[in-house]
């Protein structure tokens, strides 16, 4: 006859086995609905973005470059643009100098653990085309429900990618009220 102590490890064992599977796999599921859900935008995106990338240098301008990445079985979407842009700093009050920069912009889109949500990251990277160190950043992060993503949201991203409008003036753009 077993002993109440053997029977109380096995029913733990049970339900520790069932704990694990329910938190394990409901995630990956909502992970997989929402990646699912967000595809049709991303092939918007594509379509914009190969529609650029198709026009001439000058019709573009100031892009040098524009893509898209994505590994298979990943969760996360890169879409990105560089362009030589010419900046100008203002140092010690009144003296203003004109650098010209390599700039980056990249839209970081993360496919999220809650139901309906993606994650949006914004990013910009200016570097000196004399002075390496002198590197300018900057990085927003929003979260955005993925029944919002239309081709309004996608013409905003393209917007930035295209380097029209800066940061500050997309993010006021999407609609983004999201509580987490």
């Amino acid at each position: 006859m077993p002993h109440f102590i053997d029977e109380a490890e096995e029913k733990e064992k049970l339900l520790q086995h069932q704990h694990e599977k329910q938190t394990v796999t409901p995630i990956s599921e909502i992970m997989q609905t929402n990646k699912d859900q967000y595809l049709a935008f991303h092939q918007m995106l594509v379509q914009y973005i190969e529609k650029i990338a198709t026009l001439s240098a000058e019709s573009r301008r100031p892009v040098l470059e524009i893509g898209y990445t994505y590994l298979e079985g990943d969760f996360k979407f890169e879409y990105y643009a560089s362009a030589y842009k010419t900046l100008t700093k203002t140092t010690l009050y009144f003296f203003k100098k004109e650098k010209i920069y390599s700039v980056w912009r990249r839209c970081i889109i993360t496919i999220s653990n809650y139901t309906g949500i993606v994650k949006l990251t914004l990013y910009e990277k200016a570097v000196s085309e004399t002075n390496l160190a002198d590197a300018i950043k900057k990085k927003q992060c929003i979260y955005v429900k993925i029944e919002d993503l239309n081709n309004e949201v996608a013409l905003w991203l393209m917007d930035y990618l295209g380097y029209k409008y800066g940061q500050s003036e997309i993010i006021k753009r999407i609609p983004h009220r999201v509580s987490i």
